[in-house]
């Protein structure tokens, strides 16, 4: 199984906090996500994040799809809007063969301007 963790940035302080792990399973073509309850109740606690925020409502649950989870889709590409050419030059410049949405997030770290979410590999 493959993995990325969620991190939130506190806008303050710049500290990461935990937030959960999506996790492919590329033989059963599943995605899943699991939120940390110890991190994710510290992140609060200091203050850092918001309930309402939270991607996911239930902590202790691990959350299955067929399809990357929404939080994640919205930090991908259209990439059927692109032409040939122009997925050509977006693979080259990821240096990668062909698109995957994982890989994609692995390598851009699912970056936004409208929230502080990242996803990283453990270090």
């Amino acid at each position: 199984m493959e993995y990325l963790y969620l991190k939130w940035i506190d806008y303050k302080t710049n500290k990461k906090y935990l937030i959960g792990a999506l996790f492919r399973d590329k033989e059963k073509r599943k995605y899943y996500f699991k939120m940390s309850r110890r991190h994710v109740e510290k992140a609060i606690k200091e203050k850092a994040i918001s309930k309402a925020l939270l991607p996911f409502y239930d902590l202790d649950k691990i959350y299955e799809s067929d399809e990357i989870f929404a939080i994640f889709k919205v930090r991908l590409p259209k990439i059927e809007k692109f032409s040939e050419d122009e997925l050509k030059d977006f693979l080259k410049d990821l240096n990668m063969k062909e698109y995957d949405e994982f890989e994609y997030l692995r390598k851009t770290k699912g970056r936004l301007v409208t929230d502080k979410f990242i996803l990283e590999e453990e270090k």
